[in-house]
């Protein structure tokens, strides 16, 4: 009986081992004090609105051995944005831009890296604001990853860029006047989860 046993046993447990991926990828919490998204808008003509979202979360899970196997989760504050004009940020946070009441959060979640080179690639992932969820491809650049001389942490930090027609998500007051398009510029560093 045990004869038998070791032998349904062994080919069982051969399985497991090699259906365990010998490299798992490690997780990564954004670092909100050192992530920025800016964003820029055409204002009538005359110059370019800039603004950025404070308030960012989410976490990275980072695949050394394959960076493509990766995925990125981000979330960000409506109630956070700021164009450094009060009176903008309330119309923006408003039922007729982003409405926050309704959608407190954008995110953003990956669906796929394409790896271009060593440090640049594609970050396909769908882009959920106002509502709406579309996808949205970012050109990334991973700038680096190892132990912070200052914290000691084990960090990463990635730059990227996009660019969106907002119409896309509903927010269609003043197009025209003012630019549809909005270029988005990320940058992102977090650290490795305890």
């Amino acid at each position: 009986m045990k004869l038998l046993l070791g032998k349904l046993i062994r080919p069982v447990m051969a399985a497991a081992l090699l259906a365990t991926p010998a490299f798992a990828a490690d997780d990564y919490v954004i670092d909100s004090g050192h992530t920025l998204v800016v964003f820029e808008l055409n204002h009538l003509g005359f110059s370019k609105t800039i603004g950025w979202m404070g308030d960012v979360s989410g976490t990275i899970s980072y695949d050394a051995d394959d960076i493509a196997k990766s995925a990125v989760s981000v979330t960000m504050a409506v109630s956070a944005v700021n164009t450094n004009h009060p009176e903008r940020d309330g119309w923006i946070k408003s039922d007729k831009a982003l409405n926050v009441a309704a959608n407190p959060e954008i995110t953003f979640t990956s669906t796929g890296i394409e790896v271009s080179t060593e440090t640049t690639g594609k970050i396909t992932g769908d882009l959920t604001m106002n509502g709406v969820s579309k996808p949205v491809v970012l050109d990334a650049v991973f700038n680096g990853a190892g132990s912070n001389p200052l914290t000691k942490k084990e960090t990463i930090g990635v730059s990227a860029t996009t660019s969106i027609m907002r119409s896309d998500w509903g927010v269609t007051a003043f197009v025209g006047p003012l630019g549809d398009e909005i270029a988005i510029q990320i940058e992102l560093e977090a650290v490795k989860a305890e």
